[in-house]
């Protein structure tokens, strides 16, 4: 009796870890219903919007060099599609953070490959991401047009102030 008794309680403690470990790692299928810049988005779960912030990425501030570019290019890609979204925490802002897919394309790589932000390596060690940032800076795609000296990396950008952005966050324009 007492072995059984020992024994069922290794299963509950078994499915409770199984539960935890499994908790933000779910997929849904969800529907942009708004891009509020280049990283953060609007999506339809269900009946509830919920505002997400991509992971692995920091794309331009609207008011920053390539910020309206991004976001209008990630508004073509994604608004109004169907997505997959994968939860993974909750930020600083409330917002929910995670990874997104449009069919098997991760879209914080196509970002990055195309220009359109910077691997967040403030919070992301992918060395697969590093490299597909440094293949777009080399093609001077996107937001690196202008080559690597003239880009400032967003999480700089929110920082300075306005002196400092004039100097050092000006883009194309800098030249």
């Amino acid at each position: 009796m007492l072995y059984f008794c020992h024994m069922k309680c290794k299963i509950v403690a078994f499915l409770l870890v199984l539960m935890i470990s499994f908790d933000g790692i779910s997929q849904v299928s969800a529907r942009v219903m708004q891009v509020k810049d280049g990283d953060t988005y609007v999506l339809k779960v269900n009946e509830s919007l919920k505002t997400v912030r991509l992971l692995n990425v920091d794309a331009p501030e609207l008011n920053q060099s390539w910020g309206l570019q991004a976001q209008a290019k990630v508004r073509d890609l994604i608004l109004g599609k169907y997505v997959t979204y994968e939860y993974v925490k909750i930020d600083l802002y409330d917002r929910e953070l995670g990874r997104i897919k449009i069919g098997k394309r991760s879209l914080d790589s196509f970002l990055i490959r195309n220009g359109w932000a910077w691997h967040y390596i403030n919070y992301d060690r992918n060395k697969k991401l590093e490299q597909v940032m440094k293949r777009a800076s080399d093609r001077k795609l996107g937001l690196w047009e202008c080559g690597k000296e003239n880009v400032c990396p967003p999480w700089h950008f929110r920082e300075y102030n306005a002196k400092y952005r004039f100097r050092y966050c000006r883009g194309c324009n800098a030249l």
